[in-house]
């Protein structure tokens, strides 16, 4: 199927089906302006997944729902625990910043955070936000942010998992009321044989294990809202390359304390953070080889309501990077980023403006400057034009600067100027958007050869996005489809692993107690580029198809049963690893016990 007809059929689909239409839902974003705002002022362009989404998708991890989101390119090299590399907008993975309940998160070796090992069970909301944000988030918001609430219980939660390759899974989630103060926490494990992840490698199982666990009290009082929570995620996981290790042990921490209060004519948030990423790489006769980053972070902000139509936000942030172990020394294993911003949003009649400017001071590399503008029009009221414009930059990571063999300290920061055109339409629950936008980036970080990393001059990305749904009483479905052309405009050629065109179609249909659902994941050839002089062949189109089956046994049971690669095809994300065939999930979800 191509991805016309995909095109084809949701066009069909939402005019026959616009009949009976359910209540509207409005997605609120926290993180896209830093000040929670409806979707549809934010001028962004911003997917929200909440948890009733992320429960319908039915998928096996984060990387398989991110793979659902228009703009987004996952790669994945093997299953669950194997190293998924998500581009958003054809932005590699270090063009992506994390934020864990609103705190950067990721090694500071390796400069992002791998999200193959991020439990979806933890995960009550998610934010793709697309585009440049480094107008308020500083270095690595250079493509866009993925922003995860972790998840909250209001009541006792069991979730159990069983499926292909041996996979088992379950988590436990609760929270109590003790008069003003409200504590929560949640436990959870699992578990994967997995498949071997190489097509020429070790040919072994690659899977993993793990377990995670999260703990917090939030205060309400006359001073504010108080928040203290921490959660820690550890296991291993196997996988295949070429220099070695096969098997590493991992461990995520994060603690957080946060307040929030009103008082000055504003209202003001402010967040000490620390954490840990610890990644111990072993086995297969290579030499035990160990990665371990903490950050520690400050940040604060303030929101005031200067007139009816016009906000300003204000706020700084300060973190401090540091490599307290590694198998290698570096040059320089601490780096510290002080930063500034404001910015003003205004409502004047049919017109919103918005505007941010940030100001990052980094040890090495002295201060950078990025901002972000944007103007929203209001046709009608179901019909919006937006357009945009802002810089973004990349400070290079630790491994990049320093490994020995492998880096160049004369790196200099990924630099970009982004600008996008949008239109959106909303009419009650039928919710449509197109946008188009373009991208330069000066400094490209590639590796030139196997010793070797350099800044390419400049290159271009070009891209269309477009999403469609409609939400009925007992019929959902939901389209949507990207195009991105990547280009090194020096050596004028593609730019790999990015393909061309992508789509997914999701269709639920309920019917009393029982909803069935089908998705389909359509991605094009896709330009592998070379290795080092040796070209790589491309890699083939591919059309997925998965089926879901929910049966709401009672109030507080639900029964849930998945089939992803339904055609049990093989393919390839990421050149010589491949991807599971068809494969089972069962989980059941008991609720308020």
């Amino acid at each position: 199927m191509s991805k016309f007809s995909l095109l084809a059929l949701t066009v069909v689909s939402g005019s026959a089906l616009a009949q009976s239409v359910a209540p509207a839902v409005e997605h609120i974003s926290v993180y896209a302006s830093r000040q929670a705002r409806p979707v549809s002022d934010t001028l962004t362009s911003v997917t929200v997944l909440d948890r009733a989404a992320i429960d319908a998708a039915q998928v096996r991890d984060l990387p398989a729902l991110l793979q659902q989101v228009p703009g987004v390119t996952v790669l994945r090299q093997g299953g669950r625990g194997q190293t998924s590399s998500i581009f958003i907008r054809g932005g590699k993975s270090g063009h992506t910043l994390v934020l864990l309940d609103g705190v950067r998160i990721g090694a500071a070796t390796l400069g992002y955070q791998s999200l193959a090992m991020v439990p979806l069970e933890q995960v009550e909301k998610i934010e793709i936000i697309r585009g440049p944000k480094a107008a308020l988030y500083g270095s690595d918001a250079l493509g866009g942010v993925i922003a995860i609430s972790s998840r909250r219980s209001d009541h006792l939660t069991f979730n159990a998992k069983a499926g292909s390759h041996k996979h088992t899974e379950a988590s436990l989630a609760g929270s109590q009321q003790l008069d003003n103060v409200r504590v929560f926490g949640a436990v959870g494990t699992a578990m994967a044989d997995g498949f071997n992840a190489t097509v020429d490698g070790d040919p072994d199982r690659d899977g993993f294990e793990q377990t995670y666990a999260k703990a917090g009290a939030e205060l309400n009082n006359q001073y504010g809202q108080w928040l203290w929570q921490s959660q820690v995620n550890d296991g291993v996981y196997q996988y295949d390359n070429k220099w070695g290790g096969d098997e590493a042990d991992m461990r995520q921490e994060l603690h957080l304390l946060q307040w929030q209060g009103a008082g000055l004519g504003g209202t003001h948030q402010l967040k000490l953070a620390h954490n840990l990423d610890d990644d111990l790489n072993y086995g297969n006769n290579a030499a035990d080889s160990l990665f371990r980053t903490q950050r520690d972070e400050a940040d604060a902000q303030s929101q005031f309501a200067l007139t009816s139509t016009v906000n300003a936000l204000v706020g700084g942030n300060w973190y401090q990077e540091e490599v307290r172990k590694s198998g290698t020394q570096y040059v320089s294993d601490s780096r510290t980023n002080r930063s500034g911003f404001a910015g003003l949003s205004a409502q004047l009649g049919n017109w919103h403006l918005d505007g941010t400017g940030r100001r990052d001071q980094i040890s090495g590399y002295g201060g950078e400057n990025s901002y972000a503008i944007g103007a929203g029009y209001q046709l009608s009221n179901t019909l919006q034009v937006r357009a945009s414009q802002g810089t973004g930059f990349k400070v290079p990571a630790f491994n990049d600067l320093y490994w020995p063999g492998f880096s160049n300290p004369a790196l200099k920061p990924e630099e970009s100027l982004s600008r996008e055109l949008g239109v959106d339409y909303i009419d009650g629950t039928i919710q449509s958007s197109l946008v188009l936008f373009k991208r330069d980036l000066t400094n490209l970080i590639q590796r030139k050869n196997p010793q070797l990393l350099e800044n390419v001059e400049l290159a271009r990305f070009e891209g269309v996005e477009f999403s469609h749904s409609v939400r009925m009483t007992d019929v959902d479905l939901a389209f949507n489809y990207s195009w991105l052309n990547g280009r090194d405009v020096v050596k004028q050629q593609p730019l790999s692993k990015r393909p061309k065109h992508q789509a997914n179609l999701q269709l639920n249909q309920q019917f009393e107690r029982w909803t069935v659902g089908l998705n389909t994941h359509f991605r094009s050839r896709t330009f592998s580029g070379d290795n080092f002089g040796t070209p790589v062949p491309d890699l083939a189109s591919v059309v997925l198809f998965g089926l879901g089956t929910t049966y709401q046994w009672d109030s507080q049971i639900r029964l849930q049963l998945k089939v992803d690669n339904l055609l049990n095809r093989t393919y390839q994300t990421d050149y010589g690893y491949r991807q599971a065939g068809l494969e089972l999930m069962f989980g059941i979800q008991v609720a308020q016990f």
